[in-house]
């Protein structure tokens, strides 16, 4: 029997490991790695990629046959994980192939795409350009963007823009509809009802103190004669308006108020009156016979308009007040029924929301819990920048457990900067009404 030369299977170790080939793509994964590679010399093209999404494989063979035919030592490749490398940021997260050229530390080409005839059409021009010393299209530190990316960068944004634009007319058209529907429902709910103000100056006496609405004169004479047996009085109710409440009021007329109606308004407290036409008079605009009732026409005056005194609004004058000369307006009531619906829903809240309530139908839309594991965060990324508008909250986990879960954070950017620990990723969406 032969003894086992000593030493054997050791040595036969060491041959296997010195015949083992080199592999084709130096693996970097930080910026010490990195820096280290932007001092090879030759041409260098880095496969760049996510962590998540892995190196482009099947472009192996085609590098290796380019770097036998024609490469040799002047070129040389590398492949690149992007999470980790700071010169890299911009890449963090996508999943498209992406070769960078390099030749003396700095990027002279890069693309994107697994295009197998392009990238070998690159990989030679850049390639001769190297070896026959020739000068790139551009040279630039690898942490900044090349022409492609800028082109890309700008589609982008110019994509973005249109998205916004078209998003922010969207949701205008929609306001806008939403504000017609309820806008008719209010016209038609309201075709019985108008309203009526009085100003502040009708309640005070001869010394400018406040007075009973029944020591009034112009309040006397508006319930027991103007509107008896035209209009009922459903409400009254004393209000000190303000700036935004008269900046609304007047919506949907074309009324003009001037300062010293406005300065009238203002002080003091005026009387609202809520009204119902008298079922004696069924078939007259509710709008038209009210003014005529007040002013003596079909028609809203101006309040600089000097009236007739046959008119109500025209024969009546603060108690306090001398001069013949001054101009002192004292009823004003919507012109139309847009208007009117404005001064209900402004004026007559409880009123309008009980009596009147109008529901938006849109609004109701059922509302889906999606749940998916921080794995496939890429893949969601895309479907919520798609989905954007109909996304009601979204938000990263640290379990499935609704009483137990604890919120990591409220978007993919601020859970792969802040969090180390990956755990799960519950959503909530919105569907749509169909």
């Amino acid at each position: 029997m032969m003894r086992r030369k000593r030493g054997g299977l050791r040595t036969a170790r060491k041959m296997a490991k010195k015949t083992t080939p080199a592999a084709l793509q130096t693996e970097i994964s930080n910026n010490e790695e990195w820096e280290k590679l932007l001092t090879k010399p030759g041409l260098i093209v880095v496969d760049i990629y996510s962590e998540w999404s892995g190196p482009c494989t099947g472009m192996v063979s085609t590098l290796k046959k380019i770097k036998m035919e024609i490469g040799g030592d002047t070129l040389s490749y590398a492949m690149a994980m992007c999470d980790y490398i700071t010169n890299l940021e911009r890449f963090q997260g996508k999943s498209e192939p992406t070769w960078m050229f390099i030749h003396n530390g700095r990027m002279v080409n890069l693309i994107f795409g697994a295009d197998c005839p392009q990238l070998l059409k690159v990989l030679t021009m850049e390639l001769q350009r190297v070896q026959n010393n020739e000068e790139h299209e551009f040279s630039l530190d690898v942490s900044e963007r090349s022409p492609e990316e800028m082109k890309r960068l700008k589609i982008i944004e110019e994509t973005r823009i249109a998205k916004e634009t078209a998003k922010k007319a969207r949701k205008e058209a929609e306001g806008i509809a939403r504000y017609e529907a309820e806008m008719l429902y209010l016209t038609t709910s309201l075709s019985k009802e108008t309203c009526l103000l009085l100003f502040p100056w009708v309640f005070k006496d001869e010394e400018c103190h406040k007075r009973d609405k029944r020591s009034s004169p112009p309040y006397i004479e508006l319930v027991e004669e103007i509107l008896i047996g035209n209009y009922t009085v459903e409400q009254e109710i004393r209000k000190r308006l303000d700036e935004d409440i008269l900046s609304t009021m007047f919506n949907e007329s074309n009324y003009v108020l001037s300062s010293n109606a406005k300065q009238l308004l203002l002080d003091g407290k005026c009387m609202f009156m809520r009204l119902k036409v008298s079922e004696t008079k069924p078939e007259i605009d509710v709008h038209k016979y009210l003014l005529n009732l007040l002013f003596g026409e079909p028609k809203l005056p101006n309040t600089e308009t000097i009236l007739n005194e046959e008119c109500y609004a025209g024969r009546h004058r603060p108690a306090y007040i001398t001069s013949e000369n001054e101009i002192f307006p004292i009823v004003w009531t919507p012109p139309n029924c847009r208007n009117k619906a404005i001064v209900f829903r402004t004026i007559f809240p409880t009123y309008t929301n009980t009596t009147y309530h109008y529901e938006d139908k849109t609004t109701k839309v059922p509302i889906v819990v999606f749940k998916y594991d921080y794995m496939r965060k890429n893949e969601l990324k895309m479907v919520l920048q798609e989905f954007e508008d109909e996304v009601v909250n979204f938000g990263i986990f640290e379990s499935d457990k609704p009483l137990e879960a604890k919120l990591i954070a409220k978007n993919i950017t601020e859970f792969e900067l802040n969090t180390k620990e990956r755990t799960g990723i519950c959503r909530y969406w919105t569907l749509s009404c169909k």
